[in-house]
Parts: C-alpha cells; sequence; structure tokens
C-alpha cells in the first residue's frame, strides 16, 4: 500500500512539474523580439551606470528630475515597450502585415507591422539606418480597455551607437487613461538617457 501511494505521489509531482514548465515555455517570436530587447538593453544601460533626466507632465503639471536608475528601475521605466511583444502571441501570428518604404523625413528606412485584427498594437514602425542594419527609432501605439478604464499611450524609442553598441538615448510615453466616472487624465513622460 505504501509502494503504491508513494508511486502515485511521485506520478502527481511529474505531472505538477510538468504542467509548470509548459506554462513556461517560450512562444515564437514571428515579428520582432521586444522581451530581449528590453533584458538587453537594461543590463547594458544598468552596466553603463546612464542616468536619466525625466520629465514628466499630467494634466498640466509639469515635473523634471535626474535620476541613477539600478536593474529594477531600469526595467519598470522601460515596462510600457516589453508590453509591445504582445503582438507575438499565437493568437496574433499571421495576422500582422509587413511593408517597407524610405521615410519621408529622414534617410532612415521603415519597416511596418499592421494588423487589422483586434488588438493592443495595431502598428509598430521599425526605423533603421543604412539598410535595415541600425535600429534608431521605435514608434508604436498600445491601447487597452475593459468595463473600468480604457487607456492609449503613444511609444517611442530612439537609439544611438555607444561604443559601437546601439543604446537607448531617449523614450517618449504619452497618452490618455479614462476611468469609468471620472475625467480623462493626460500624461507624457520623457526620458533622456546620459552615458558617462
Amino acid at each position: 500500500m505504501k509502494n503504491r501511494m508513494k508511486f502515485f505521489l511521485g506520478i502527481a509531482c511529474v505531472a505538477l512539474l510538468f504542467s509548470c514548465s509548459r506554462q513556461n515555455l517560450t512562444y515564437d517570436k514571428p515579428y520582432f523580439d521586444f522581451d530581449s530587447l528590453v533584458n538587453n538593453q537594461v543590463h547594458q544601460i544598468a552596466s553603463a551606470k546612464a542616468s536619466i533626466i525625466k520629465k514628466t507632465f499630467l494634466n498640466g503639471k509639469k515635473d523634471s528630475t535626474i535620476l541613477l536608475p539600478d536593474t529594477a528601475q531600469w526595467r519598470h521605466e522601460l515596462d510600457a515597450f516589453q508590453q509591445l511583444d504582445v503582438i507575438n502571441k499565437p493568437l496574433f501570428k499571421g495576422n500582422y502585415q509587413s511593408s517597407n518604404q524610405e521615410d519621408d523625413h529622414s534617410n532612415l528606412f521603415v519597416r511596418s507591422f499592421t494588423t487589422k485584427m483586434k488588438s493592443p498594437v495595431p502598428e509598430v514602425k521599425f526605423f533603421y539606418q543604412d539598410g535595415y542594419m541600425k535600429l534608431k527609432r521605435i514608434e508604436s501605439v498600445f491601447n487597452e480597455s475593459n468595463a473600468l478604464y480604457s487607456t492609449s499611450r503613444k511609444l517611442t524609442l530612439e537609439f544611438e551607437d555607444q561604443q559601437g553598441i546601439a543604446m537607448i538615448s531617449k523614450y517618449r510615453v504619452q497618452g490618455f487613461q479614462k476611468m469609468i466616472l471620472s475625467d480623462s487624465v493626460k500624461f507624457s513622460i520623457e526620458g533622456k538617457l546620459l552615458y558617462q
């Protein structure tokens, strides 16, 4: 009886471990790997001990500060851009169309991904220099809505070479949030990174 109980307990443990590991499976990234981009940038920026001039605007009130964030704070600062990885979820696989063109306002090339499907990210634009060799800017919109609130954020991420490595130089998150039974709140967050 004890052996049978140990056997079933062992099976239950294996099944539990298997179900947990299946939840942590990484999915294919058919469009762009935002998770890796943000994780790599956080590591590089923290290693470079970059500081940031951060300007915020909230319903007409402005604030500005200089910070020297640690790794956890950088992850928080760039979280909005990591959320763009939703475009790679299996639900959206094959539903984004890509197009390539020259930018009308610069010498950059633009690769766009757009979808007609209902998605938090209707479009993402990547701006490259030297063909599609050097990523210089990412622009996108992230929308969310439910019964309690709706929000829309326009996201911009800019890159510059730092000792031969493309690293974030500026970022901007601007938009609005509307809670049920309250007025819309307009906000803007801008960060300019300073490297030593």
